[in-house]
């Protein structure tokens, strides 16, 4: 199957302008005998009264290329502005062509059209927007990937079969022990980082602060993915590789805008911007084989008692073993430290909900106590107060999916296998959604919660596809309980530690590249608890 993409491709590349109009390069194959026959029917009924796909309005190829250029409206803008400002010109649905191979997107910001996506989305979800990486993936020149082994930037039955694998050892509640005591061992680096780079007199971190806090994701991922401290944190590393790695996931991540989202002629010529991307993930790649090789030596030494993720993936199949520890280390550092960034920020300027959340903690786990399955069964706060920072301040812009089937989206027919952007995430501080958006309330998400805001309005949302910060269904990010562990983990820590405070401004604190990123000096103040 992907060797056909493989021909596509090299046949797109004597057309300079070709690319994929309405479709993906894999061809959807949903199993919808799950669905109500009165819901397809009805959806069957909404296409033929549509308006024809042709008349979806969006900026042209043209406009395109001109805006993301020096002078253009989008140069050196941010995605979420970009695709603000089509909004404002276009309306709540659009179209963004595609060029130089890559694919055209719709873009929808109506939650109904999102529900129709996800319900219809079938066996095998199409998810767009890893094919950087899948063709990263598919000219490696070794035998690590091919057709049946692409990680999760895979499709169809391949996907399925890898998810298959490691959803038993990455999302059963059971094994989130197997996380407790490596990400634990880095918190308590990151707390005596904090005293060492704090300013004595200001007790200020210095504005460069986000480096530690990706370091601090960097860590706790590692020690997972390959069952190894590599004390980042501490800034002691005795791993010569950590810093290499590191390095190389901030070269990956910048690609995934550069060539992502912007317009890029890498799939006909290797640009500079590639020729980085490649190598790092050469490297990338290289390194986290070492470490599983040393991680199958060690089971083979030891009669392998499955102590750890990587164990139990290792004794799975080799391969796979790589390649989730790859897949871990890009969708988990820089993603994480975003999370976290935003959640501190929230800790900081809501004193009141940092002393509830204290509270919680202390009254729960204690001041010194070891974080164990048992003592953080009961933190309903905690995880509201997680909940309500990913609505404050969220990942990305929203989800990608490729229709499974012909449907009708805002009153247009949109053919089965057409990519869409559904820009739930750019809704979660819109009225029509959320009562007080723009307050952080925690509460909302208590489902003890009966309280009401000053006039009368309810504080729960009111709509089930406007939060789905991990995604949804069976495509739903795989490392979803190490985030939230490491989430958990790191804030109660930190409260129990420190009262934390942030005296600058935070407008404009995110900038959306491919994924928000932090843009101002995060100098928060530490102060120790007595």
């Amino acid at each position: 199957m992907l060797s056909k993409i493989v021909r596509r491709q090299r046949c797109n590349r004597l057309n300079f302008w070709t690319h994929k109009e309405f479709s993906t390069a894999i061809d959807i194959k949903p199993d919808l005998s799950a669905l109500e026959t009165s819901y397809v029917s009805d959806l069957q009924k909404e296409w033929q009264a549509a308006k024809p796909f042709a008349g979806i309005p969006g900026p042209t190829r043209f406009q395109m290329v001109r805006g993301f250029m020096k002078g253009g409206d989008f140069h050196d803008k941010p995605f979420d502005a970009v695709l603000g400002l089509f909004r404002e010109r276009y309306g709540d649905i659009y179209l963004m062509p595609g060029m130089f191979g890559q694919n055209t997107n719709l873009i929808t910001f109506n939650l109904k059209d999102h529900e129709k996506i996800f319900r219809t989305e079938g066996a095998y979800p199409l998810r767009p927007g890893n094919e950087l990486t899948l063709d990263y993936r598919l000219t490696r020149k070794d035998d690590l990937y091919d057709e049946d082994n692409l990680g999760v930037v895979g499709h169809g039955s391949q996907w399925s079969k890898f998810r298959h694998a490691v959803n038993p050892v990455l999302m059963q509640p059971r094994n989130t022990v197997l996380y407790i005591d490596p990400v634990a061992k880095v918190n308590e680096d990151f707390i005596e980082r904090i005293h060492e780079i704090r300013d004595p007199n200001t007790l200020e971190v210095p504005g460069n602060f986000l480096t530690e806090i990706k370091r601090l994701a960097f860590d706790s991922v590692a020690s997972i993915a390959l069952d190894k401290h590599f004390g980042l944190v501490s800034n002691k590393s005795s791993v010569p590789e950590a810093l290499e790695l590191f390095d190389n996931f901030q070269v990956f991540s910048l690609a995934m805008y550069d060539l992502g989202i912007k317009p890029s002629i890498y799939k006909y010529f290797k640009t500079p911007t590639y020729r980085r991307f490649e190598n790092s993930m050469d490297r990338i790649t290289h390194i986290c084989r070492k470490f599983v090789d040393e991680a199958l030596e060690r089971i083979e030494k030891s009669g392998g008692e499955g102590k750890s993720v990587l164990e139990k993936l290792v004794k799975i199949d080799r391969r796979i073993a790589v390649i989730m520890a790859v897949d871990m280390l890009i969708a988990g550092t820089d993603t994480t430290a975003t999370i976290m960034s935003g959640a501190l920020l929230c800790l900081a300027t809501n004193p009141d909900k940092q002393q509830k959340l204290r509270e919680e903690i202390l009254n729960t786990i204690g001041k010194n106590e070891k974080f164990t399955m048992e003592n953080m069964k009961n933190l309903p706060y905690l995880r509201a107060f997680i909940k309500e920072s990913l609505r404050i301040y969220p990942l990305v812009f929203g989800n990608l999916r490729s229709t499974g089937m012909d449907l009708c989206l805002s009153g247009y027919q949109i053919p089965k296998g057409t990519n869409v952007i559904m820009t739930s995430n750019m809704l979660l501080q819109d009225e029509a959604y959320f009562n007080s958006p723009k307050e952080f309330l925690p509460e909302r998400w208590l489902r003890s919660n009966n309280e009401e805001l000053s006039d009368g309005a309810s504080l729960k949302y009111n709509n089930p596809f406007i939060f789905l910060p991990f995604g949804f269904g069976p495509r739903s990010c795989v490392g979803k309980r190490i985030v939230d562990l490491e989430m958990e983990i790191t804030l109660a820590n930190i409260v129990r530690n420190f009262q934390i405070e942030f005296n600058y401004s935070t407008e404009n604190a995110f900038s959306t590249y491919f994924m928000n990123t932090c843009t101002i000096p995060l100098k928060f103040k530490f102060t120790d608890l007595k």
